[in-house]
């Protein structure tokens, strides 16, 4: 897994690219928005256009992050799954807790005329 950040209005985004299939993924995701949130961060997008699996670990985090930015007033939501995890995140039902965009351009749209 790789992640790099970049901001588009309120939204930090966070770029994912890989599985996301092992503990040091999910403690690097987790540690990553834990930065943000220090930073005084509280809209986090995930790019996961190009995240091709992901595992418990990487739902747990979700759940986290959508938890923790809920209680600070801010918002997580999720850019582009790929089939298999569009349906993986309908599985679990995060996708009844966190907004998900088909595409970046969808979100683009939506955030720019909130």
């Amino acid at each position: 897994m790789d992640i790099g950040g970049r901001d588009k209005n309120n939204f930090h985004i966070i770029d994912i690219v890989g599985k996301i299939d092992r503990l040091k993924d999910s403690i690097i995701l987790k540690s990553y928005v834990n930065t943000l949130l220090e930073k005084s961060v509280h809209n986090v997008a995930m790019n996961l256009a190009q995240v091709t699996y992901l595992d418990s670990g990487a739902l747990n985090v979700l759940i986290y992050c959508h938890n923790t930015l809920k209680k600070k007033g801010g918002n997580l939501v999720l850019i582009e799954p790929n089939e298999y995890v569009r349906d993986v995140l309908e599985v679990v039902g995060l996708n009844k807790l966190v907004k998900i965009y088909s595409t970046e351009e969808e979100f683009e749209h939506e955030i720019q005329n909130a």
